[in-house]
């Protein structure tokens, strides 16, 4: 990625511990937990309205937490976020912006998190990787798929068609905020996209065909700046697969190898 993108690692060093006043709210937004998938490694919150304010999730697990800005497009919405971080106790918090760096507390809880086939948390269709609303993604993924024999054969087959059909788009780089998300869809439809974008389409693609996938965010001696890219569960053992790097090569007319060596790459955080 460019420059710009030190913005997203910015974005997850600055949120680690957000500030957050000692007593709980109601806040502008009630929010509720649903803890119908904690078996799949998902939980569910719901907000009764759409924020009028900045709302975050944290989700911590002992010194380790993820921080997800909540953006319901309607009432009553459910927003699926990953519980990546193994099996045991983690906190939820739903926290609402007041001034500076301070926040609220409109809701926190504990739960108990126990899942039998850890790669299956990388099936669900995620606030970040919504696959199951992106039809168009999920339409694509099923014809790539349709003669594969493995999934090995099916992962390779997404892989060749997001290499070979997306471009870096250098413009959304030079102009990206700190609060980007892809839009599955839309990537697949522009053929356009920064790093975050391609990772967040293959994964998309991937989990829909039924292949664990994760979205990670991280570096690599590949790339100059703060990165993004994938890890695929094929044959019992997770892969890295790069598809930002392999399509700019691949457009050079230069050799590209499906799976990377892993200790090419350092993982920040997963998705």
């Amino acid at each position: 990625m460019l420059k710009s993108a030190k913005l997203l690692l910015a974005f997850l060093v600055l949120f680690a511990s957000i500030p957050a006043l000692a007593s709980a709210s109601t806040g502008t937004s009630k929010a509720t937990l649903d803890t119908s998938k904690l078996e799949k490694g998902t939980i569910g919150i719901r907000l009764t309205s759409k924020p009028t304010v900045d709302t975050k999730a944290k989700i911590s697990k002992g010194s380790a937490s993820y921080i997800y800005t909540l953006s319901a497009s309607s009432d009553g919405q459910t927003l699926w976020l990953p519980l990546q971080m193994g099996n045991g106790q983690y906190e939820i918090a739903v926290l609402e912006h007041v001034t500076g760096k301070k926040y609220r507390v409109n809701l926190a809880e504990k739960v108990n998190v126990t899942v039998t086939k850890t790669s299956d948390i990388y099936l669900n269709s995620t606030q970040a990787i919504a696959w199951q609303d992106a039809d168009k993604a999920l339409a694509k993924a099923k014809e790539l798929t349709a003669l594969a024999a493995t999934d090995e054969q099916k992962a390779k087959a997404i892989y060749d068609y997001i290499i070979r059909n997306v471009s870096y788009d250098k413009e959304l780089a030079r102009k990206v905020t700190s609060d980007y998300v892809p839009d599955i869809d839309g990537t697949l439809a522009s053929g356009k996209a920064i790093c975050y974008g391609y990772a967040t389409l293959y994964a998309a693609m991937l989990r829909s065909a039924g292949i664990p996938a994760k979205l990670a965010m991280g570096t690599t001696n590949l790339v100059d700046e703060y990165h993004a890219w994938n890890e695929v569960y094929l044959n019992g053992k997770w892969v890295v697969v790069d598809t930002t790097v392999d399509a700019g090569l691949s457009k050079g007319d230069k050799k590209v190898s499906f799976g990377k060596k892993a200790s090419d790459y350092s993982a920040v955080k997963y998705y």
